[in-house]
């Protein structure tokens, strides 16, 4: 702001013309070039040792003097109330009309000086009331004095501050605003403040876009350009239009004419377009694509954390117009492929995916993935089953065809592009958007089917060897296995068998289950029983049907097995230990085996040894009435039970030469069971 100065100069300092009307290296050579000149800009004072810089004001070009102010000179009177507020400027800046919005940049600059100038006029007010009041004036004619000072500091303004307000300049209107803004402030600046003055403005209402937007969503996807027609041809009486679900016939004169420009410019509308195009997309990938925000995340460090699954066809023909089918499951931290069956078909393929899922975990000594995201397509009848929460997995998400919300989709077209282009066959996408991912010249190769199949298990091979996106050092396979998740899920075999596991109905003899020929144990939480714990689960299986649900292992022998009747688990099969016949060979495994087996008979023998010791002998006497004999063969001989005993004849003893002749029952048995058993 210019300063009085010595002798009626006016001073003004070097930041407030480099800021606003030079260059400071412009306003030097300003200085030097007239500094022995008797015109141009002059200094009042050099700057340097604390002092500032000064420029004589008087020496400055007109639009500069004009826009600092003399201060010689008596301004307007407003100039004296008139300033910006921080609350003002923040006020507008977050105002938000409830139906358009926040306010434009060019609104809130207008609304802040408008507000600035009626805040001063409230103060230079207040001020004359007071003097009026001192001198015994009367206060008639006040408001007409303001407005004439408000339109006459429109110049003011301009000169000084380079912006004008555009409060009404009419009297009446002008004191109907003062009023308003003393009574609602900073709001009654705010012209439309609830928004709805276009909304009144428009003939597009609620109803008429009910019309437009119904008639859009009809099965055979009209355009706009038809809708404009049909809306027409119903205005005119040459169409009807009703509500499907209440049946209302709509009346045409209450509908407002419409431009065929105008029926599209709202149908094309992103607040109009999500909800019709939700309706009339037949590609709920491409819809989500357009529409639906996706997810920004960060991918898990450990591996085992997280699982994706998804099926896929690979770009090859095995015969015309037929492609495999693959079902993979990868490992999201590491982007190792842990989990892929194949077929021609997708039948059957979901289940063999998780029983080769858990095979390959139990090979490894791995716990299941902690969480899975897969698609909904396959997956969903499992959703009450193994894949309900706490079954195979403690977390599980289910993407209803939302190629966004898996990250193996995003993998597959790495493979896609980065692997399997390059094999031959390789077909590409009939609208591929790069040039380099279109099809070349040419018909599309035949690949024999053991021959793709080999190629993409070789390529499958290739990806997990590959070096981890993250941890170039480490291959994707090795990152895999030593990055694993400390709470990945042991492998509940009770929950899953039931429903991914192979049936094969046998039954319970003499304490073994017969399974894929071979005589199992009754064993429970993996270990062979013996003892009470035997006994207690053959009271309940022994000799009866059972339904054996049981998963092979990598190496096609049987990983787990339980058995069942009637949909109620019994206990778990395990093969018993088998030792080798000749002591010579025996090792301690053989002796373990052997010792296992001996305590498995021993039991059985043991309980029944007991059990036969407690049984009583209980003598039993016929005391039913005879019946009477009507019916009689004369001179049959029969026998008839005298009511006397007779007597018991007394043998000899034995002759010791006769001893020979009978069976001693000890002579040729050994000395125990355990002794037969071990010969």
């Amino acid at each position: 702001m210019p300063q009085l100065w010595l002798n009626n100069k006016v001073a003004v300092e070097k930041n407030e013309l480099v800021s606003s009307f030079y260059k400071e290296r412009n306003l030097a050579q300003e200085l030097w070039r007239y500094k022995n000149k008797p015109y141009g800009i002059k200094r009042l004072q050099k700057g340097g040792n604390g002092r500032k810089l000064l420029i004589d004001f008087d020496t400055l070009p007109r639009e500069i003097q004009e826009a600092l102010g003399d201060p010689r000179k008596v301004g307007h009177i407003l100039e004296r109330y008139y300033r910006i507020d921080s609350d003002t400027v923040e006020y507008y800046g977050d105002y938000k009309r409830p139906h358009s919005g926040y306010l434009t940049t060019k609104e809130q600059e207008q609304y802040i000086v408008n507000a600035s100038v009626m805040h001063a006029v409230v103060r230079l007010e207040q001020d004359r009331i007071i003097e009026r009041r001192n001198k015994r004036g009367s206060l008639r004619g006040l408001g007409s004095t303001l407005c004439t000072d408000v339109i006459t500091f429109n110049e003011t303004l301009k000169v000084r501050h380079k912006v004008t307000h555009n409060i009404p300049s009419n009297d009446r209107r002008f004191k109907e605003y003062l009023k308003a803004f003393k009574m609602e402030g900073l709001y009654s600046i705010i012209k439309d403040p609830m928004g709805t003055g276009r909304q009144n403005a428009r003939k597009v209402d609620n109803s008429v876009l009910e019309i437009i937007k119904g008639l859009f969503i009809d099965g055979y996807k009209p355009t706009a350009t038809e809708i404009a027609r049909n809306y027409e041809a119903f205005l005119s009486g040459y169409a009807e239009v009703y509500n499907e679900k209440t049946g209302e016939l709509y009346n045409p004169k209450d509908f407002p004419k419409l431009s065929e420009s105008t029926v599209k410019n709202y149908l094309a509308q992103w607040e109009h377009k999500i909800g019709t195009h939700k309706k009339r997309s037949g590609n709920r990938q491409t819809y989500i694509a357009n529409y639906i925000p996706h997810g920004q995340m960060d991918l898990p460090k450990k591996a085992g954390s997280m699982i994706s699954i998804d099926d896929r066809q690979p770009p090859f023909w095995y015969e015309k117009g037929k492609r495999m089918w693959f079902y993979i499951g990868m490992d999201v931290a590491s982007g190792c492929i842990t989990t892929f069956v194949y077929g021609k078909s997708k039948e059957g393929i979901i289940v063999d995916f998780y029983r080769q899922m858990v095979r390959f975990h139990a090979e490894y000594n791995l716990g299941l993935p902690i969480e899975l995201e897969c698609e909904s397509s396959l997956n969903s009848s499992f959703k009450n089953t193994i894949l309900r929460e706490g079954n195979m997995f403690k977390h599980v998400r289910i993407e209803a065809n939302n190629a966004q919300g898996k990250i193996i989709e995003r993998r597959f077209g790495a493979i896609r592009y980065e692997v399997e282009k390059k094999a031959p066959g390789w077909i590409a996408r009939p609208f591929a958007k790069k040039e380099s991912n279109q099809a070349g010249p040419g018909d599309n190769m035949i690949i024999p089917y053991d021959e793709l199949v080999a190629a993409r298990l070789s390529e499958i091979e290739d990806w997990n060897n590959s070096p981890h996106h993250e941890n170039n050092e480490l291959s994707k396979w090795e990152y895999f296995l030593q990055n694993q998740h400390e709470e990945t899920n042991h492998i509940n075999y009770k929950a899953i068998l039931p429903h991914i596991g192979y049936s094969t109905q046998t039954s319970c003899h003499r304490g073994y289950i017969t399974l894929q020929g071979r005589k199992r144990a009754i064993a429970e939480n993996g270990k062979i029983l013996t003892g009470s714990s035997l006994i207690e689960k053959m009271k309940v299986i022994e000799g009866k049907d059972v339904e054996v649900r049981w998963l092979d292992s990598m190496n096609g022998e049987v990983l787990k097995a339980y058995a069942y009747i009637d949909d109620r688990f019994m206990c778990e099969v395990i093969e018993m230990p088998r030792f080798n016949r000749a002591k010579a060979e025996q090792t301690k495994a053989d002796k373990a085996a052997m010792e296992l087996q001996s305590h498995y008979a021993m039991t059985v023998i043991g309980y029944a040894q007991t059990t036969a010791k407690q049984i009583e002998k209980v003598g039993f006497n016929d005391l039913s009435p005879k019946p009477e004999r009507k019916f009689q063969i004369p001179n049959l001989k029969r026998y008839e039970a005298n009511e006397e005993f007779a007597e018991v004849e007394i043998l000899d003893e034995v002759h010791p030469d006769d001893n020979e002749i009978l069976y001693n029952q000890n002579s040729d048995a050994p000395s125990s069971w355990r002794d037969n058993f071990l010969k």
